[in-house]
This record gives structure tokens, C-alpha cells and sequence, in this order.
């Protein structure tokens, strides 16, 4: 199947053809290696569509692609595909504080997404928001706790440094840098 034909069946109302899409798409730990790399290959083709056309229903396929490409960054170990980047860009886009915990996994990945993840991407969905939500997650104590604790800690250092000075200039930049067209409001 192209990529075209992916995104459109991950789109689909089909269940049948959803699953068979997420089936190519998928990080399987157990595949073979050649297996890895045409998986890869097809959610960077199809990630670059849905970039290029995000709808307001996306966004449940925008977060399952990036938790595909932050499972194959993580089985690897290393490196920081242009499709982790192009999905934190889509995911983060959608502007919901429940999200943050997602981008700051991808930007936890490996020692190159730790540095290549910018903290700009957390704050679409408001910086009181995101502070708000990850207190939240703090306070309730529990396995999310310790990431909210270190999102938090990422945000705070990030604004510390500036990265609050011109959100609407850096979103703008970020969605041109990663193709980023909304077909709809997000």
C-alpha cells in the first residue's frame, strides 16, 4: 500500500483497514531488521501527508504515530528521525495540555531528540495550561508523576532561557519548518 493509501485507511471508519494499516506502520520489536526499516520508512511518507493536511479528527493518529516512532527511537537507542520531529510538530499543534507527557517522552528518547525537541512545541497549549496540567499529574502522585515532574522542570528551564519570547514567531516557524497545513481548526 503507498503512503496515500495508509493515511487514507488510517482515516477511514474502516476497522479493518485501520488495522491493516497500523500493522505496516507499527514498531515491532520482533520484526527483522529490513522489516524496521520499511515500517520507518512508510510513517516518515505518511507522517509528511498528514502534516501536510491535518484535519481536526487527526489528532488520535498523530499521537499513535509519534508513540510508533518514539518506540523505534527507543528500540534503536540512538538518533532523531525528521518524522519524530514532524510528529511532535503535528501532535503538539492540536494545543492540548494532556499532551505534554507524549512530547516530553519524545524529547526523552535518545541523547539526540533530548537536544534537537524544542520545549516551544509544550507551550502551544498554553503555558499556564501545560504548568496547570503537570502540577496536576505531580500531585496526584502515581507513574505519571515523576515524568510531569521533569516535563515541568524542562518547561520551567526552557522559559528561563527565553524560549517564551516570541511564541507566535516560533510557531509560525515550526509550522512551516515541518509542513504543518491545518485542514480545519485543530
Amino acid at each position: 500500500m503507498t503512503p496515500y493509501g495508509l493515511l487514507a485507511a488510517l482515516r477511514s471508519n474502516d476497522a479493518d483497514a485501520v488495522a491493516s494499516a497500523r500493522a505496516t506502520l507499527a514498531q515491532n520489536a520482533s520484526a527483522p531488521t529490513s522489516e524496521h526499516a520499511r515500517a520507518a520508512e512508510m510513517r516518515a511518507a505518511v507522517a509528511t501527508l498528514l502534516a501536510a493536511s491535518l484535519r481536526p479528527s487527526d489528532r488520535d493518529l498523530a499521537r499513535w504515530l509519534l508513540e510508533q516512532e518514539i518506540a523505534a527511537h527507543e528500540a534503536a537507542g540512538f538518533g532523531a528521525s525528521g518524522a519524530l520531529y514532524t510528529l511532535v510538530a503535528a501532535v503538539a499543534r492540536y494545543a492540548d495540555p494532556d499532551d505534554v507527557l507524549l512530547l516530553w517522552r519524545a524529547r526523552s528518547t535518545t541523547p539526540e531528540t533530548r537536544e534537537g525537541v524544542d520545549v516551544e512545541q509544550a507551550t502551544r497549549a498554553g503555558i499556564e495550561r501545560v504548568r496547570r496540567r503537570l502540577r496536576t499529574l505531580i500531585h496526584a502522585g502515581g507513574a505519571r508523576a515523576a515524568d510531569a515532574e521533569c516535563a515541568l522542570a524542562w518547561l520551567e528551564d526552557g522559559l528561563a532561557a527565553g524560549a517564551g519570547s516570541d511564541l507566535p514567531g516560533y510557531f509560525a516557524w515550526a509550522d512551516e519548518r515541518f509542513g504543518l497545513r491545518i485542514a480545519g481548526p485543530t
